[in-house]
């Protein structure tokens, strides 16, 4: 008889709805990093026109500076930026200036892109009114909306939860951007 109870005992145990995990929460970040230097690809599409560019970007704090390369390596355009403005070299030697990177980068690209907000992006650091919209179990950023963009981190570049991104897609509407880090330098 008590082995008759005991196996009904497991058989509704079995039964039982599985136990309610929390969802994982973001974990704190630091503030935007003020320094960096990455390497890696960038694909940008704008509806029908798309490009694939090497990119090599050195940030520190207000200054960017962003070196293009073609898909043999050679380079395209450099673009240095800080608060009195950008200015573009292209490899031809055309020299051109902007108030923003943004300017340059969306004529040298085609697409118009959110380039003063991509050091917060690309080190996985919401900003103010940014709406984190999913985190991984280790509460690393998996998708942000930020100013109408959205922003999914779709690999990291190691498993540890401060591991930078490895993998970022960026899209609003038809505009789409992909940043896949080779090598960071934080």
């Amino acid at each position: 008889m008590k082995a008759a109870l005991l196996i009904v005992a497991l058989g509704l145990a079995g039964c039982a709805a599985p136990a309610l995990r929390e969802p994982p929460t973001m974990r704190p970040v630091a503030a935007e990093l003020a320094r960096f230097a990455l390497a890696g690809r960038l694909q940008v599409r704008d509806g029908e026109r798309s490009a694939a560019v090497g990119v090599d970007w050195q940030h520190d704090g207000a200054q960017d500076d962003w070196l293009f390369t073609g898909p043999l390596g050679q380079g395209l355009a450099r673009i240095e930026s800080g608060p009195a403005g950008a200015r573009m070299t292209e490899a031809g030697g055309q020299r051109s200036s902007a108030a923003s990177a943004a300017e340059l980068a969306g004529s040298l690209l085609g697409v118009d892109a959110p380039f003063a907000s991509l050091p917060r992006w690309v080190t996985a650091r919401p900003g103010d009114g940014a709406q984190v919209r999913e985190v991984d179990e280790q509460g690393r950023l998996r998708r942000l909306v930020d100013r109408g963009w959205t922003i999914e981190y779709t690999e990291y570049a190691g498993d540890a939860p401060d591991a930078l991104p490895r993998r970022i897609d960026i899209h609003r509407g038809d505009t789409r951007l992909r940043l896949i880090v080779d090598t960071w330098n934080p």
